[in-house]
């Protein structure tokens, strides 16, 4: 009698509808953690997890030491072009207040969706305080810049985030 019961409900589109939504839902939910496994998000940084885990450790140290950091600003294009060669300056300071002499800078561009794209490039110091070097990019879409600053005094480090247009 229940087996008859569940051939009639069935009938029943509605109930067709139900169960065919929850059987799609499933099913999409197992595509997307198989595609999770098998394609990874690309980490710009390989032990970022690592990192995450001494993040307060690192914070006490980086107050620690704000009495000695250097003041940096990066200068970017307005508009950054698509496979268009564009200066980027790094301006730098002193704890004290004087622009640096000295120094061994490098621009880091990392792309957020593809650890493939990243790059360096070196700055060269064109005036006391300013290193510049012309950088292009090859793709377009958002790129993450770190420029560090390496001397004797420390390695001292500015981030930013910039769009490249097509």
């Amino acid at each position: 009698m229940m087996s008859e019961q569940l051939k009639e409900d069935m009938k029943n589109p509605w109930l067709r509808a139900v169960i065919a939504t929850v059987a799609v839902t499933v099913l999409v939910n197992f595509i997307f953690i198989g595609y999770a496994f098998l394609s990874p998000p690309n980490l710009v940084v390989q032990d970022y997890y690592e990192k995450g885990k001494t993040y307060f450790h690192d914070q006490e140290a980086i107050r620690k030491e704000a009495g000695q950091a250097w003041r940096l600003q990066l200068l970017v294009p307005q508009h950054v072009v698509l496979n268009e060669q564009q200066p980027f300056r790094l301006y730098a300071m002193d704890h004290q207040g004087k622009p640096v002499s000295a120094g061994d800078v490098t621009l880091y561009a990392y792309r957020p969706s593809d650890a493939a794209l990243d790059f360096q490039s070196k700055l060269a110091m064109t005036d006391i305080g300013t290193f510049t070097a012309t950088v292009l990019f090859p793709q377009p879409g958002h790129w993450d810049l770190i420029a560090r600053i390496t001397s004797d005094a420390g390695a001292f480090d500015i981030a930013q985030r910039i769009f490249v247009e097509k």
